[in-house]
């Protein structure tokens, strides 16, 4: 159970680091349709995932590019 009181945010940051490299953002839009389905507001969440969707897509992108580049 978790512990009340303030939260640590450098060990909040480390949770969140550790939960995200063992998740994917197809998980995390799984956990904000469930969300929603509770009747929660979850519109900034669905902003900020996709937001990070295209950040991850655009580094994708421009790494296959400098590949491609390195290749040729």
């Amino acid at each position: 159970m978790p512990k009340k009181g303030p939260i640590d945010p450098i060990k909040m940051r480390k949770e969140t680091r550790d939960w995200l490299a063992d998740h994917t953002l197809v998980e995390v839009r799984g956990i904000v349709r469930d969300l929603e389905n509770a009747g929660e507001d979850v519109s900034e969440l669905v902003e900020a995932i996709n937001e990070l969707d295209a950040l991850v897509n655009e580094s994708t992108s421009q790494l296959r590019r400098g590949t491609a580049k390195a290749e040729a």
